[in-house]
């Protein structure tokens, strides 16, 4: 079998592990199947990120491995080009390049190859047992592998959860004092600005298995694990199933400080009472409070039923927090305040508030024209400034709203 080597170019909070899940569930899956492994990891937004100490440390790493070694990119909107110049300087190494990740899942069928010359193998959907088929030398027609060269039908990898083990289990991500964590993935919503639109939409099973949830709390609850940031889209997209989570959560003995993602709609009153006894912050991204807004990105909020569920957090003193987009479709200066003003009316303990990105193979990637969307060129991460709606100086002053928010 194939060895492999995998760069992780991450974009990382100061609470942040060393060691990403995303890439841990990799190496875990690969570890699981005897696969030989090494992680290469940095944090490109740190200030003495080197791209030079990057491709010194793998260009050691294929020496030791191997010239016929796999080495394998996970592609952001914020590593694409990095990823791209280490292709080239290490095009003469013989060894076989893999890439992954949102910027290749979502890339049209035809284009890869056009987008990252020098690359050998792509994988849309789910990287895990992609990795582990590459290793083997195997393509079942599910792996959602393109080979360059060869005709791309623009296939996606999904495999049910349960087949995958734990990189946490496994030793792959040690648990720290802050973690990041999740029982599911998938979203059945379809906002037109995110990613979770599409992955894991064909899966049987999108839940991890019970047993191995219950051992990881177990582990994280051992470790004195103090905040764990779950990662699932909606959390309690099954209310039944979230509430087993988190009486498994209580009966573990964890104490850890809970960060779940919520939609205010499917906020039972049984779901909140399962949430007695822990310490929770529940993380709603509600966007915008303006009809015209939430229509035009298919995130249809009803303000009524989220202004009842406010109230019935403020009862029960749930702490939680209301994230909003500025640069939205149809939205202006004052449309903005407005819905800021709304939660700060509503006295939400915390307002963030978030630039628009236009994330390759979402809608509003393909509706920039349509809007008049302008993005910066001075970012690391691309964000809309200006639109048909706005000017630059009006996102100037969104921008400051929100980071008086962030301050307050």
């Amino acid at each position: 079998m194939t060895p492999v080597i995998l760069v992780s170019l991450d974009w990382r909070r100061p609470q942040d592990g060393k060691t990403g899940l995303g890439i841990g569930s990799i190496a875990a899956a690969l570890q699981d199947n005897q696969v030989p492994c090494q992680i290469i990891e940095t944090q490109i937004n740190s200030p003495s990120f080197s791209l030079d100490s990057v491709l010194d440390e793998l260009k050691s790493a294929i020496a030791a491995a191997g010239i016929d070694c796999l080495v394998g990119f996970g592609t952001y909107v914020w590593n694409d080009s990095e990823v791209q110049q280490l292709i080239q300087q290490i095009a003469d190494t013989e060894a076989k390049i893999v890439l992954g990740g949102p910027q290749v899942s979502y890339m049209p069928a035809g284009q890869l190859e056009e987008k990252y010359p020098g690359a050998h193998y792509f994988v849309r959907g789910q990287g895990e047992m992609a990795m582990v088929s590459l290793a083997h030398d195997e393509f079942p027609d599910d792996c959602g592998i393109h080979v360059a060269g060869t005709i791309d039908f623009g296939r996606r990898a999904d495999h049910d959860l349960l087949s995958l083990p734990s990189p946490y289990l496994l030793g792959t991500v040690e648990p720290k004092a802050n973690i990041r964590w999740e029982t599911q993935r998938g979203c059945p919503f379809k906002c037109s600005f995110c990613q979770h639109r599409e992955p894991g939409k064909r899966l049987h099973h999108q839940r991890f298995d019970v047993e191995r949830l219950d051992k990881e709390l177990a582990l994280f609850a051992a470790y004195g694990v103090k905040r764990i940031s779950i990662l699932d889209p909606i959390f309690h997209t099954n209310p039944a199933r979230a509430i087993e989570v988190l009486n498994s959560v209580k009966a573990a003995g964890v104490t850890a400080q809970l960060a779940l993602q919520c939609r205010f709609e499917t906020c039972t009153a049984e779901f909140l009472a399962a949430l007695e006894g822990l310490d929770v912050t529940l993380e709603f991204g509600l966007q915008t409070t303006i009809e015209a807004e939430y229509r035009a990105i298919s995130r249809p909020n009803n303000m009524v039923i989220v202004k009842e569920k406010v109230r019935e957090l403020h009862a029960r003193n749930i702490d939680f927090e209301i994230s909003l987009i500025y640069g939205l479709p149809h939205q202006t200066l004052d449309s903005f305040r407005a819905s800021v003003d709304w939660c700060l009316q509503q006295e939400v303990p915390r307002v963030r508030a978030w630039p628009l990105m236009l994330l390759r193979g979402t809608p509003l990637y393909d509706q920039k024209d349509q809007y008049g969307y302008v993005e910066s060129v001075d970012q690391a991460i691309p964000i809309v400034i200006a639109s048909n709606s706005f000017t630059e100086e009006e996102y100037k002053e969104m921008a400051r709203i929100a980071d008086f928010l962030e301050e307050s």
